[in-house]
């Protein structure tokens, strides 16, 4: 193990989107180098996001293997992420190790569509099944969204956007770091006018003509996201932190697919409804971190809380509190803890619940280099009080021939648990389901800049809805999912190059393709770097055959996007982005708009 980890820290070419010798904190739930890491990992750096300009995740997966996404229309409309083919409840998503899975929401996701992804070091991308680590919901894999820590001595950013659908944004930073102490302290601004989140679906004779030229209206969002992270060095072997993050949005929606509709508006005669939601989200992390020789001991306490004000009203909120410690020794480490973990759903719908449940935690996961063997195991056991205990296990191993040439595996079990909702709604739930099983494994090969691993998934008592009771239910039988994941990156000075590519088979117990997943996908990115204070960039992704509910094809089709970055000054530097540039009319949902070709200029100063 200390061989690896001296490998990782040797010199390396630095560029925006080099990820060697990065650490990364979700794959084992402590600290540890992406080289000691068995199971397949994607890292999107800060460097990566600060040229590109997304504007949420969606902008920054949409052409990275492994990941498709669907979207009921622009700004701030609900967003789906399919990781490896499975459902986005599927994958457990934190920023700073706060938990944000929204249960509240029918996807059991996070509201990707609403994180806006500013003050960001890094996206960690952990793929295979990661219950064994992480317990429920980890089927798919785990995201993590790792916020900055703040440079030594004061420093203030701000930053402006101007484009088309007349959207503009605006932020700034400050932050203060010495030995002892440090903080972040930010604040953004997100608005558009945006455009109709709907459009004629595909049986439509319309179909093909966008929103503007038929007269439908616009579906404005709004988004303020407010940001702390703070730490304070109690002694060089204690440290404090706390990280607080606040989301208040609003965003205007359309009735149904294919539908337009007014803010206020009764497009089917049945009474007039209210077309926005105002959402909001919390964020709460306090931590204590305490080193004694080999041990390096954790106690946090996390909060999420989640609002939308949608049909009714919708509120809940999530609470774990964990104790972990990390042990070193000769070949590896040991991480073992227990966390406690509280669901809480007060209102879906407009309907009161007020029910929760909780969960009792027990992990342990060993991590050891034997030569040039890479081993780890990962073993959980989960005590829910809303149904029967469940045990997980992760194994996973890593053989380096060279240090950039590696073939390793993995195998593990998972499961999705119900959520409150499902199971205790008076008009849908359903207090017999019980947890979804999986097992998963992977094997693949690394070979200096190419990547490529083939994954195979089994998923048992999927929960769905059911249309002829009106209630949740267990399906019989067994869904698959497996693919081929693969990609390739080569910096060719001055250009950098990264190439890749997804096949996947989803299927239900039935053998039909699971929908919007779809079955061939290629990405690439494109860059240029003319000198150190320029460069210019094409991003795109060929989406094949892909059929949405209904087997109606929304795929074939190609979008590419480009962007261009310049340092006038030493802290001043101006950016241009250019989305769809060729237009292409396309839809990831029958029925709901996609961008055409649209173009934001801005700057970030940094003083």
């Amino acid at each position: 193990m200390k061989k690896l980890l001296l490998n990782a820290l040797l010199p390396i070419p630095v560029f925006a989107y080099e990820v060697s010798g990065l650490s990364i904190e979700s794959a084992y739930g402590v600290k540890s180098y992406l080289q000691s890491v068995t199971s397949p990992v994607d890292i999107v750096t800060g460097e990566e996001i600060k040229e590109k300009h997304p504007f949420d995740l969606r902008d920054i997966i949409f052409n990275r293997d492994g990941f498709s996404f669907s979207s009921a229309g622009g700004f701030g409309q609900t967003t789906s992420v399919y990781l490896w083919g499975c459902d986005p409840k599927r994958t457990l998503t934190f920023i700073d190790g706060i938990r944000i899975n929204d249960f509240t929401t029918p996807n059991i996701s996070a509201n990707y569509e609403h994180l806006l992804l500013e003050d960001i070091e890094q996206i960690e991308i952990v793929k295979g099944v990661q219950s064994g680590v992480w317990g429920a919901d980890a089927v798919a894999g785990v995201i993590n969204i790792v916020t900055k820590k703040p440079r030594e001595g004061f420093h203030i950013k701000a930053k402006g956007l101007l484009g088309d659908y007349n959207t503009k944004k605006a932020g700034i930073s400050l932050s203060f770091a010495n030995k002892k102490f440090d903080i972040l302290l930010s604040y953004y601004w997100f608005k558009t006018s945006g455009y109709s989140a709907a459009e004629p679906k595909k049986s439509d004779p319309r179909y093909g003509k966008r929103w503007d030229e038929l007269g439908w209206e616009r579906d404005p969002y709004r988004n303020e996201t407010f940001n702390l992270k703070t730490g304070w060095n109690i002694t060089e072997n204690d440290r404090f932190e706390a990280v607080v993050k606040s989301i208040d949005a609003v965003v205007h929606y359309d009735a149904a697919s294919g539908t337009d509709a007014k803010d206020y508006d009764d497009p089917w005669g049945y009474g007039t409804t209210a077309f926005f939601n105002h959402y909001s989200q919390k964020a709460y992390k306090l931590q204590y971190s305490k080193h004694i020789k080999n041990n390096n001991i954790t106690a946090l306490f996390t909060k999420s809380t989640f609002k939308r004000s949608q049909f009714g009203g919708y509120e809940g909120e999530y609470r774990e509190y964990t104790i972990k410690d990390k042990v070193d020794y000769n070949l590896g480490f040991v991480n073992l803890g227990f966390s406690k973990q509280h669901f809480i759903h007060n209102k879906s719908g407009g309907t009161s619940l007020n029910k929760r449940y909780h969960n009792n935690g027990y992990f342990i996961t060993n991590v050891m280099n034997i030569s040039n063997l890479l081993l780890s195991q990962s073993l959980r056991h989960d005590s829910y009080s809303a149904f029967k205990d469940k045990t997980t296990w992760k194994l996973g191993g890593k053989y380096f021939f060279k240090r950039d040439i590696n073939i390793h595996g993995n195998w593990g079990t998972g499961y999705n648990v119900p959520t409150i909702d499902q199971l205790y709604n008076p008009y849908w739930g359903n207090p017999n389901l019980i947890p979804e099983k999986s097992i998963q494994w992977d094997v693949g090969v690394n070979i200096k800049g190419f990547n490529i691993t083939y994954f195979k998934y089994s998923i048992k008592d999927m929960i769905e809805y059911d249309f002829a009771t009106y209630k949740y239910k267990n399906v019989e039988g067994k869904s698959k999912i497996k693919g081929v994941d693969a990609s390739y990156s080569i910096f060719l000075e001055p250009v950098y190059i990264r190439l890749n590519y997804t096949y996947l088979e989803a299927k239900d117990k039935n053998g039909k393709r699971l929908p919007r997943r779809p079955r061939n996908q290629f990405g690439f990115d494109i860059i240029w770097y003319p000198d150190e204070n320029i460069n210019i960039g094409f991003s795109g992704v060929y989406v094949g055959s892909r059929k949405d509910i209904g087997n109606v094809q929304t795929g074939y089709y190609t979008v590419i996007n480009a962007f261009a970055n310049m340092n006038i000054l030493e802290n001043l530097k101006f950016y241009v982005r250019l989305d769809n540039i060729t237009d292409k009319y396309y839809q990831t949902v029958d029925g709901y708009a996609t961008s055409g070709r649209a173009l934001y200029t801005g700057f970030d100063f940094i003083f």
